[in-house]
């Protein structure tokens, strides 16, 4: 056998797998960081929800949403908090508020983009109820 025939075929066999292999690994790194932009967006949730919950008096949904803009580590330009329900009326025992955050996931790698539709998001939410 060639020591040439070898180094060409490992070559080729290497020029197969790669694509692959870094597809594999990307895909991993775009998960890992999918992970974290929701356990950040459900610990702003809770923390929105935890606010609401023990406050002495009642907060409105734009003091609250700017609360948690301000507690939380991401871009809060993309952040969109679509969905605050908090009672009118003063809070009975049982009444829930629910807190949930949407963030757009833009995926850092370009090979990554076909793997997410456009506008995929990410969601956070949390529900905790008053106890009086």
């Amino acid at each position: 056998m060639n020591l040439k025939n070898k180094k060409g075929a490992a070559l080729v066999e290497m020029a197969i797998i790669l694509p692959l292999l870094l597809t594999i690994v990307f895909g991993i790194f775009e998960f890992g960081r999918a992970m974290y932009i929701t356990n950040t967006l459900n610990n702003a949730a809770r923390y929105g929800a935890r606010l609401a919950v023990v406050s002495s008096k009642p907060l409105s949904v734009d003091s609250l949403i700017t609360e948690i803009k301000t507690h939380t580590s991401l871009s809060t330009e993309d952040l969109d908090l679509i969905e605050i329900s908090i009672p009118n009326s003063s809070p009975a025992s049982g009444s829930a508020v629910t807190v949930t955050a949407l963030l757009p996931f833009k995926p850092i790698i370009p090979l990554m983009e076909d793997f997410f539709p456009s506008g995929y998001k990410l969601k956070g939410e949390a529900t905790m109820r008053y106890e009086l």
